[in-house]
Parts: structure tokens; sequence; C-alpha cells
């Protein structure tokens, strides 16, 4: 999974006729200091915080994600909003068929107060066994509040169970379609053999932050 492509219409606007161009003044796309708001994305609010179908645009593979917030507690004395995420790859919509289905499922802590993700568990099956291993983050850090065309920045690594590691992470923005704004995020995870493999998900969100559709690698939503 390892394909994304986006086909980005730019709304231009014209310029008189006659002009020298280079004194012509700069083309307006749409997005001159538009803010994106990424509450939808890093929200910590207890419940359900997305849920979708994805599809591979040739139909050979489908997938469900849903993630969700449950109650805060407290680890290690910090009160901390555990999100629960379960992503599970299948070859068909309704199962997979000869061969169990791939499944991630996975718990991270983040400090309430911050919103930095302190640690996370994962555990990685197929026919009920694969790795399962606790990672615990080598910086602090959050996602921003809110995003603009253009904006990126990396993020840290994570240090896990059985001597792996997870290589620094990172995001940035790309334009969407009709004014919107994919936001990207690139980390690792394992697969069901325990090998390190890059993930990257991509969230396309209007202005107001509400997700309007979510792709992991090459799977995207196909419904609400």
């Amino acid at each position: 999974m390892n394909k994304s492509v986006f086909l980005i219409p730019l709304l231009l606007i014209g310029c008189g006729g006659g002009g020298d161009k280079k004194n012509d003044p700069p083309k307006d796309d749409g997005y001159t200091n538009t803010s994106f708001s990424l509450e939808n994305v890093t929200s910590l609010t207890a419940g359900k915080v997305y849920a979708t179908e994805l599809m591979e645009s040739d139909k050979t593979g489908f997938a469900d994600l849903y993630i969700k917030n449950q109650q805060e507690t407290v680890v290690n004395g910090v009160l901390v909003t555990p999100q629960y995420r379960h992503f599970v790859v299948k070859e068909s919509r309704f199962g997979s068929s000869t061969m169990a289905a791939p499944t991630w499922e996975s718990t991270s802590y983040f400090d309430t107060a911050t919103k930095n993700l302190i640690s996370f568990q994962l555990s990685v099956t197929r026919s009920g066994m694969g790795p399962r291993i606790i990672c615990t983050s080598l910086s602090p850090y959050h996602l921003p509040n809110q995003v603009k065309l253009g904006d990126k920045d990396s993020m840290p690594g994570f240090s896990c169970d059985n001597n792996i590691a997870f290589s620094a992470g990172s995001w940035r923005t790309e334009k969407a379609d009709k004014g919107n704004l994919n936001f990207i995020v690139r980390t690792q995870t394992l697969d069901p053999e325990a090998n390190i493999i890059d993930e990257t998900t991509t969230y396309t969100i209007d202005p107001q932050g509400n997700i309007l559709s979510l792709q992991i690698n090459n799977l995207k939503s196909f419904t609400d």
C-alpha cells in the first residue's frame, strides 16, 4: 500500500490583457491565509472520533477503520485520554476470503492537558497471531490546532518492546479539490510478521475541520 494520487484543479483569477506578465499581481488560488482546523483530527472528547469503510481504487482491497476516545484515566501520575484505533484490511467488502484479515489494534495515551502523545500499545494479528508491543515517545509532541497550505513538521520516533524502534514521522499539507486541504501524516507501524512498514494517513478536511474523507496508504474511504 503505497500509492496516493490526487488530481488538483486550480482556481485561477484572470489578469487583464496587454500587461507585462512579470508585473501582474499574484494569482489567488483560494488558499491565501486560509487556516484549516484540526479539531476533528486531534479531538480528545470521549466517544467516537471517526469510522469509515475504505477501498482501493481498483476495488481489489477493502478495509474498516474505527477510532474512539475512551474515558480519561491516570497513568504514572498523568491524566491521559486513551484513544482506541481498530483497522482491518480485507480481500472483499464483507470479509476476507481464504486468509484471516490482518488487523491492527492500538490504544494511544494522550496527555489530556497538553495533547502530547506519551505512549501506545499496538497489536497486529492475522489468524490470532502477531506482534504485541508497547511504545514510548522519544520526545513530547502534539499536532497543531490549525494548519495552512504548505505547513509541515517532523514528529518524534518511538522506542518499543523487543528492541523495536520507529523512526521519526512527519506531516505536511497539500491542496485538495474545491478549496479543501489534505493533511498527510507519515508514521511507521508493524506488519503481522513484525516487520517495520510505513503508514501514510491522509485526512481531507474543509476549512471548518470537517473530515471529508480519509485515506490510509492506497485505501480511501468511500462512505461516511
